[in-house]
């Protein structure tokens, strides 16, 4: 693809998404929903080959599904109220249907079968742009209408998300669907506290953001797709073996790590507000999700796996010093941004 024509496109889909973010009509909303959506349509499948076309096929099939969803829901209300107004008070109809239009764009559980096979099904930065730009604008709706509709809907499917999350990763070997199924954990985190305090879950939103980018950046960089592959990080530069470690528990929620800060803001306000049984249960499905995040940092730190890659190390026979490239350094800022950034964070940490 066209540097411009990729560049164009994706301005449209910044666009689309400051344009829901900052509307208050439904009708425009759903505008810059599709825009969004149809824009990033020709940038996930650039590469053309059969599995990303059918990946992009399923994202958009499942997209204008939840766009005709929450569609429907805001005719609904505007035929009930006469108004298109996001202000206007919503009936039991509307926002059952723009819950669930709202699940199936997040990959809340139970609408998330679409989203690990879609990952699985893109390069590293496609499937960024997915796991991360995508998810603002949905949840910047869900932020707005968690204090008004169905909080008990959204809880519990927050709860399912956090539980299937840790479950789902557990046997898999492929790299993008176990942080597939990590996003789909950390959604839940992020949309069970906007119940109780939607300023946590935009701290919580920003750290998932910048923790998910450094991971994809990382790996894209590397070229690691298995389990299997993550042996030769050490071959092909010595040191993405700390980094990937030390994003990986970051994304955990290890302290002392970025990661800790989403876990601690959660608990804090869920515990506040006497949701203390429930929040044993998120803890819970944090360690199942814990298990294959620890499986990835001692699958990195092996020097010899069970799986024999053959791999060049072209970092042990070059002699000459170059420039480091813009890719390098935007990896490196968001590494240490993802998982060192406690001195940052701080002040969240005494504000709160």
């Amino acid at each position: 693809m066209y540097r411009i024509v990729s560049t164009f496109l994706f301005l449209t889909v910044v666009s689309g998404t400051i344009i829901v973010v900052t509307s208050e009509n439904w009708f425009i909303i759903w505008v810059g929903l599709e825009l969004s959506t149809l824009a990033l349509v020709p940038i996930l499948c650039s590469n053309f080959s059969p599995r990303n076309v059918e990946a992009t096929i399923k994202y958009f099939l499942v997209q204008a599904l939840s766009a005709a969803l929450l569609l429907n829901s805001a005719l609904i209300q505007a035929w009930l109220t006469g108004s298109w107004s996001i202000l206007a008070p919503a009936n039991n109809i509307t926002s059952l249907c723009l819950s669930v239009a709202l699940a199936f764009k997040l990959g809340l559980a139970p609408c998330h079968f679409w989203f690990p096979d879609v990952l699985q099904g893109l390069p590293f930065l496609q499937g960024l742009i997915v796991a991360t730009w995508q998810k603002i604008a949905p949840l910047i709706l869900l932020f707005y209408f968690s204090q008004l509709i169905f909080s008990h809907l959204i809880i519990a499917a927050g709860l399912i998300s956090i539980l299937i999350g840790g479950w789902g990763g557990l046997n898999q070997t492929q790299v993008r669907k176990i942080l597939a199924f990590s996003s789909i954990g950390n959604m839940g985190w992020i949309v069970i506290t906007s119940v109780y305090s939607t300023n946590a879950a935009i701290i919580m939103l920003t750290i998932y953001l910048v923790i998910n980018t450094a991971i994809f950046l990382l790996f894209d960089y590397l070229n690691v797709s298995t389990l299997g592959h993550l042996n030769t990080t050490s071959q092909l530069s010595p040191i993405s073996v700390s980094l990937i470690i030390l994003i990986i528990l970051s994304l955990g929620g290890l302290p002392p790590l970025t990661g800790f800060m989403l876990k601690f803001t959660s608990l804090h306000y869920l515990i506040a507000n006497n949701f203390i049984a429930l929040s044993s249960i998120m803890i819970a499905g944090s360690l199942l999700s814990l298990f294959f995040y620890l499986r990835i940092s001692f699958n990195t730190s092996m020097i010899l796996f069970p799986q024999h890659i053959i791999s060049i190390t072209t970092w042990r026979n070059n002699n000459m010093i170059s420039p480091l490239t813009v890719k390098t350094w935007i990896i490196s800022v968001f590494s240490v941004l993802g998982a060192l950034a406690i001195p940052l964070t701080l002040p969240l940490y005494i504000t709160i």
